[in-house]
């Protein structure tokens, strides 16, 4: 048995032939403006979405293209750090601890500044919701202490950068010197490397939220075009405008009622 045709159904469908049947003749509904801004602001939606992900595809395009590179240029510098091996081996053993602890303060500071920016902003907004002194005060507080810190987290990098810079600086004559200064160039290489994979990794993930966030808007933009549609439906239905491919549905409108 066929199902029985709804009135929204059938109104939703004549809006949407009359979108089509109507636009721009002088017997057009007034609705139809409000068909025009719908899909104008659905169209600059969709084009926004399209824009966003196109950025997140060449972010993780120019990531790929940066890889290919640094993989070439590290090659080179390792056949070098091979070919003086002992030496470097010599200084790496010396340098082991160090670099862990750097790599290691590396990472708490970068903790350290994300979770004060995070602080300030909310702070900010503190000060546009609160008018309770205490608050305020117990948030500054907080802010300057992490600021401190992070102040001293970042002194501490600081040194432990130049003692590896030290270490990894040949003194004039030193046997090994260009296996020192090849190693030394990996090392950077690889903290680059990994300052951008993490700056990528963050910003990706501030894409997917962005999406997220536009593809709600668009979900939005499309349900008002739909209720745009509807509603000139409902203005062609009442008026029932003389068209031969929309007068059919008057009569079935009048069953479905």
């Amino acid at each position: 048995m066929a199902k029985a045709e709804t009135y929204d159904d059938l109104i939703f469908q004549l809006g949407d032939l009359a979108r089509d049947r109507l636009a721009g003749k002088p017997n057009c509904p007034r609705t139809m403006d409000r068909v025009y801004r719908a899909e104008a602001a659905l169209g600059a939606r969709q084009e926004e979405l399209a824009a966003l992900e196109q950025q997140m595809n060449d972010e993780d395009a120019a990531w790929q293209e940066y890889l290919g590179q640094y993989d070439q240029r590290r090659a080179v510098q390792a056949e070098i750090v091979k070919k003086w091996k002992k030496a470097v081996d010599a200084v790496e053993g010396q340098l082991k601890t160090i670099r862990k602890t750097l790599i290691s303060r590396r990472a708490d500071l970068r903790y350290a500044q994300t979770s004060l920016k995070k602080m300030e902003a909310k702070h900010a907004d503190l000060e546009l919701t609160t008018q309770d002194d205490s608050k305020l005060a117990m948030s500054r507080d907080n802010i300057k202490k992490n600021r401190l810190q992070s102040m001293r987290m970042t002194r501490e990098v600081e040194d432990l950068e130049r003692q590896v810079e030290l270490a990894l600086t040949p003194k004039p004559g030193q046997p090994g010197a260009p296996g020192l200064v090849a190693h030394k160039r990996m090392l950077d290489m690889e903290d680059q490397m990994t300052a951008r994979k993490e700056a990528l990794e963050q910003a990706l993930a501030d894409y997917d939220a962005a999406i997220a966030q536009k593809e709600d808007e668009v979900k939005a933009a499309d349900e008002y075009l739909e209720q745009a549609l509807f509603l000139l439906g409902e203005d062609v239905y009442a008026q029932r405008i003389a068209d031969a491919q929309l007068a059919p549905f008057y009569p079935r409108l009048d069953r479905a009622r």
